[in-house]
């Protein structure tokens, strides 16, 4: 069964993922949209090396072409719903502090505004 992806959208409408994969070469793209791809099939099923636990509810799921690293954060938004928050090419071994508070952030901010029941 197919799990629901959803993209984080902040209140102004922007959204990291989308602007993510925009931002990356087309042959890149195709490997992160693959990767998301299945994660929607997978769901809380993916293990490494496709995801992986973080912190505080936020997991990394990872891509890779030849030497690149790409990883979207994302968590668990509801029953078979997985909301992706945010990504990155990664450069260094440890997913960087700034990214990782970025990530919590929106979440927190998603979860708040669907508490007002602005998110669906």
């Amino acid at each position: 069964m197919n799990w629901r992806v959803i993209f984080y959208r902040s209140a102004s409408g922007k959204c990291p993922i989308e602007e993510f994969v925009e931002d990356l070469p087309v042959e890149d793209a195709k490997e992160v949209v693959a990767a998301i791809a299945a994660l929607r099939e997978l769901g809380n099923n993916a293990r490494r090396p496709l995801a992986d636990y973080l912190e505080d509810g936020i997991y990394e799921l990872r891509a890779r072409r030849f030497k690149k690293q790409f990883r979207v954060l994302y968590t668990y938004a509801g029953r078979q719903t997985i909301l992706l928050l945010t990504g990155f090419v990664k450069k260094t071994k440890s997913v960087p502090a700034r990214v990782l508070n970025k990530a919590k952030a929106l979440k927190k901010e998603y979860f708040e505004r669907a508490k007002g029941g602005e998110n669906g």
